[in-house]
């Protein structure tokens, strides 16, 4: 019998990220996403960052994936697998949920259909709002302040 067989387990849930400079957002979203079971967070690839933004993290891969599993939240984190098939780990973690966060630029209803067709069930839920007690709760947010604030 498999984990998910069992009567009375919680349920898995998934989010993805680059996680570079770690904000309030990110910790709201983290909470938020293990209200729904145990969080597994997948910390994406170096290389993979560069390719989507057009950028590097500022943050390198294993650094970021040492502070996210320090937050209490988070149940496990892992590395996202490099290249470009960015769904395997999602087939690999097989979990009950994936959350995504309000900026995050994917299509629940492609994303739907993409785990669809592995034969994966997970429910996807977007959060979508951040918290709105901190302003800076996005990292292009806190890049732009250091460079106002700092250029000197």
């Amino acid at each position: 019998m498999t984990e998910k067989q069992n009567e009375g387990q919680r349920k898995t849930v998934l989010i993805g990220g680059t996680f570079d400079i770690i904000h309030g957002g990110h910790i709201y979203l983290m909470e938020k996403a293990s209200k729904f079971g145990d969080l597994i967070v997948v910390v994406a690839r170096d290389e993979n960052v560069k390719k989507i933004k057009g950028h590097p993290p500022i943050i390198p891969e294993e650094q970021r994936l040492a502070v996210v599993k320090s937050i209490r939240y988070v149940k496990k984190a892992i590395l996202g697998n490099p290249g470009p098939d960015l769904l395997k780990i999602v087939e690999e973690v097989n979990p009950d949920y994936i959350i995504l966060g309000p900026d995050q630029n994917l299509s629940e209803s492609e994303l739907h259909n993409r785990i669809k067709n592995l034969g994966l069930k997970a429910k996807i839920i977007r959060i979508p709002e951040y918290m709105d007690k901190y302003d800076l709760c996005r990292t292009s947010k806190i890049i732009d302040k250091i460079l106002r604030e700092y250029k000197n």
